[in-house]
């Protein structure tokens, strides 16, 4: 990256327009800068532009890594005045934290609003830029390395030992500015092989341990499945979807080739025709409004939620339509279909029931037919949220209501689903505290220890719902469940700035 003069005092031109509400002034961008810069300044201004970033990132870096070692470990070893389970081996993900309190990286996801696994990633590049790619850090900070370039280091240098990454820095940021990141990766690579091949045995051995499945959604109502295997595995798999694939073209289907791959790969999963193997049964959840599944124009009907991803209407609607050709019943073998009764006001849950349960609050036809001498007509039972138990643990009718209502682990950020999560009580029971869905929340069992054991960490659940969750260095993040007092709108996947007052009123 070359030094070239910055000419950013001209980028903004024109009467800055007032700032709405007394806040930020907005600056807005000329949509043709050509008359005011020649083409020489204008590439100026991008390289001082990524010189400015990387300076800003290194800087970053270095708040973080002084951060995270006043987060000693050794605060884990006596957590808290109630002692505590011991250190969680299960999350450590890299030995660059391996001096790092467990709760850091959920601390730092607080600070900066953003998921665990970013947070995650930042703390060991951090900490591997300030101790063992010094020289990396000072290229950055000088902005003769860009970004991108440095985390392709971290990423093939962290694991490396200390001496052999000093000597590999030596070798190629020298010429690192000239390279692209593929080309220094590769560069990279080659010398790992050559003076410490051990290390990318690690590394492939650290990324079989860590393989799984999982489903990436896309944002447009698909999603992108992705299982971790070996190369060898891997190439196996996609040939023989593809030689199926080509068959089914064969016989005559005209779809595009890649929608044939994605249904002959979901046939061998589920393999529907297979009656020989034990039944499995998927669970799905889906989240929707009434008005979103009756007919209407579309733009004008809310969105629903399956699988805690948005998607329109229409598509809800016709899942539920396939399930209903199905002929999906509420028994253990065919799977159940729950609904989330909500109140207009606020969206709050007030009941979660199946179709037999909903069939027998609202009691029998003949009932529901007659009236009641005071003029009103005899319903049934009705339906409502479970009530309190003087036991410890919550009942399943507590449980189902509560994971309804939450979806997710409700620690700001946080979207692991129900099935993985823990129900808290806010108040502990020790306390006093009731087992009542009021006083019940769905955390995750890294942030259940958190709560329960992390020195200066302090969770509070209220009545009305609010979860305030307050960091060790005094940030303060506000959650709700989702569609309570937040405009109808669930909860987004970051995290959210502390309501304020006048939000705060249901």
């Amino acid at each position: 990256m070359s030094e070239a003069p910055s000419s950013v005092a001209g980028v903004f031109d024109g009467p800055t327009p007032p700032a709405p509400d007394g806040g930020v002034p907005i600056r807005v961008l000329p949509a043709d800068r050509a008359p005011h810069l020649s083409e020489t300044e204008l590439v100026a201004d991008i390289w001082a532009a990524d010189a400015r970033e990387a300076q800003y990132v290194a800087e970053r870096a270095a708040s973080i890594a002084a951060l995270a070692r006043r987060r000693s470990v050794e605060r884990d070893r006596d957590f808290g005045p109630l002692g505590g389970p011991g250190l969680d081996s299960r999350y450590r993900q890299s030995t660059a934290l391996g001096e790092v309190s467990e709760t850091f990286v959920s601390e730092l996801a607080l600070i900066r609003r953003c998921s665990e696994v970013e947070a995650e990633t930042l703390a060991v590049e951090a900490l591997v830029l300030t101790t063992k790619l010094t020289g990396t850090w000072s290229a950055l900070y000088e902005g003769r390395l860009d970004v991108r370039k440095m985390r392709a280091l971290v990423d093939l240098l962290g694991p490396a030992k200390p001496e052999v990454a000093a000597r590999i820095e030596q070798h190629v940021l020298p010429g690192a500015e000239d390279l692209t990141v593929t080309q220094l990766r590769s560069r990279v690579r080659r010398a790992l092989a050559r003076w410490d091949a051990q290390a990318l045995e690690d590394r492939r051995a650290e990324a079989a341990r860590r393989a799984g499945v999982s489903h990436q959604p896309t944002g447009d109502g698909m999603s992108r499945f992705v299982a971790d295997m070996s190369l060898p595995e891997a190439a196996a798999c996609v040939d023989v979807i593809d030689q199926y694939a080509q068959m089914q073209r064969a016989d005559g289907d005209r779809r595009p080739i890649g929608v044939i791959r994605a249904a002959v790969a979901a046939d061998l999963i589920l393999r529907p025709w297979d009656t020989s193997r034990p039944p499995v049964t998927a669970r799905l959840v889906v989240h929707a409004p009434m008005a979103a599944l009756l007919p209407g124009t579309p733009g004008t009907q809310p969105a629903a939620e399956i699988a805690g991803e948005v998607v329109t209407a229409a598509q809800c609607r016709e899942l539920l339509e396939q399930l209903d050709m199905l002929g999906l019943r509420d028994t253990p073998a065919g799977g159940c279909v729950q609904v989330a009764i909500g109140s207009p006001v606020a969206g709050r849950l007030v009941a979660v029931a199946t179709r037999t349960e909903l069939r027998r609050g609202a009691g029998s036809p003949r009932a529901r037919r007659s009236r009641h001498p005071s003029g009103g007509t005899v319903d049934g039972p009705g339906l409502r949220a479970p009530g309190a138990t003087d036991g410890y643990r919550p009942t399943a009718a507590q449980r189902r209501f509560v994971e309804a209502r939450d979806r997710h682990c409700r620690m700001p950020g946080c979207r692991r689903r129900p099935g993985r999560l823990d129900l808290d009580h806010g108040i502990p029971h020790t306390d006093g505290g009731p087992t009542d869905c009021w006083n019940l929340c769905c955390l995750c069992r890294r942030h259940h220890r958190i709560k329960t054991f992390a020195r200066g960490w302090r969770f509070e659940l209220l009545a009305d719902g609010r979860l305030i969750v307050r960091t060790p260095s005094g940030v303060s993040r506000t959650t709700w469940p989702p569609g309570w007092c937040r405009d109808e709108e669930p909860d987004p996947p970051w995290l959210d700035e502390e309501a304020p007052p006048d939000r705060l009123r249901c």
